[in-house]
């Protein structure tokens, strides 16, 4: 990131302080360049503190090619040749999903009483691997790229409305948000680079998929479709219309190769009365929008629905999930899922507009109970709370949590 000291992101440095020594094989999960690394860095550097001597640590990074680590056994050489004595230690092993059959190693440590950290950059590692040979001994961690309010501490500026358009405009990768007070004009190589990486490495390369027309121009169109009503169907249509001819079975399967690889994440849509998941389109959100912007051209259009984004990547750290819900005819942008008691969420670009409140509370209004309800707007509304529905600007928003 920089070769400055790290920006702490207390955040997650808690949750992993908290997880330390605990029976549990700890997994920070999330896309690359995220600052999975940096975090288990910076964790090492307090154990190394606390009075952890250098000989009771490994740490690789099994991504560099360079540290001679290919299989499992490999691996578990290379840690019993630094500890001979796993009981006590601290293993760290980043990017683990590179090495065949890691779950073998990793198990190993863990039946020897090392204390385990992993980091991995997709997300069919904990629902498959984790989950069948695993089962029960591992903690999850996600980790994302900046929220808004670590932004704003990564640029230690204090223009809050300068730092919210850059925000959303080039997003909240911890190196670019370093890099945009020095080197602005290298940002968007930089994030046409990260996404390179995750779709070459995390999408084609682990799915081994040759031809990747298709693939990719429908991540685009995802992309470009932020905030909207998603399916397999409608994609494949949009897809076969511009010459790239397939089937709604295989968008699926890649819709689920890119959520996999942490480009996007499915908000799911959950029906207000019987609290059932419908089995109808969902919505899908980016990890960042800087890697949107740079595939997909901004627009004041988009506006709408980066605002949906930024919403919905703020509750899915502050409260781990969030859904949107049905209610009737009408539907709530966002419900916190599962945290308790829940909260409810409307986006709007503007509320000026008296039928545009109106629009916005009614949906909230529909809903048959007592839970807290905000609409969250870019611009400053006069009046902080219309009938017990708080109205909120959208930076004091990011910036209370």
């Amino acid at each position: 990131m920089s070769s400055e000291t790290p920006i702490p992101r207390e955040h997650y440095m808690e949750r992993i302080r908290q997880a330390r020594d605990t029976p549990f094989i700890k997994v920070l999960t999330g896309i690359r360049r995220c600052g999975k690394s940096t975090l288990l860095g910076m964790f090492i550097d307090e154990l190394r503190a606390s009075g952890v001597a250098d000989d009771r640590i490994f740490s690789v990074n099994l991504d560099d090619e360079g540290c001679g680590i290919g299989t499992y056994a490999e691996l578990i050489s290379a840690v019993e040749s630094h500890i001979p004595e796993l009981e006590g230690s601290y293993i760290f092993l980043d990017e683990v999903q590179n090495i065949p059959e890691w779950e073998r190693a990793v198990s190993t440590f863990y039946v020897r009483k090392a204390d385990v950290y992993i980091t991995g950059s997709n997300s069919n590692m904990l629902s498959s691997e984790l989950a069948t040979k695993l089962s029960g001994r591992a903690l999850e961690i996600p980790v994302r790229p900046l929220v808004f309010s670590e932004y704003v501490g990564f640029r230690g500026i204090d223009d809050r409305r300068r730092l919210f358009e850059d925000y959303i405009r080039y997003g909240g990768f911890p190196a670019v948000a370093l890099m945009m007070d020095r080197m602005p004009t290298q940002v968007p190589s930089v994030l046409e680079g990260i996404y390179n990486t995750v779709f070459n490495k995390d999408v084609a390369g682990r799915h081994e998929i040759r031809g990747t027309a298709t693939i990719s121009n429908l991540c685009r169109y995802m992309m470009r479709n932020i905030g909207d009503r998603t399916s397999a169907r409608g994609a494949a249509e949009y897809l076969t219309s511009k010459g790239l001819r397939t089937q709604p079975a295989t968008i699926e399967q890649y819709i689920g190769f890119l959520e996999e690889a942490m480009l996007f994440s499915r908000a799911k849509r959950l029906d207000s009365k019987t609290k059932e998941y419908l089995r109808t389109s969902d919505k899908y959100y980016v990890s960042d929008l800087g890697i949107r912007n740079v595939l997909v051209p901004f627009t004041p259009n988009d506006l709408d629905g980066i605002l949906e984004n930024v919403v919905y990547n703020e509750l899915l750290y502050r409260y781990g999930g969030a859904v949107v819900v049905s209610v009737g005819n009408t539907e709530v942008d966002f419900m916190t899922e599962p945290s308790e008691p829940a909260s409810y969420y409307q986006a709007s670009v503007s509320v000026a507009n008296p039928e545009t409140l109106e629009r916005e509370l009614r949906s909230l209004r529909a809903l048959d109970d007592n839970y807290p309800k905000t609409v969250v707007t870019l611009e400053r509304y006069p009046i902080p709370d219309v009938g017990g529905i708080a109205v909120r600007e959208v930076v004091d928003w990011l910036l209370e949590g």
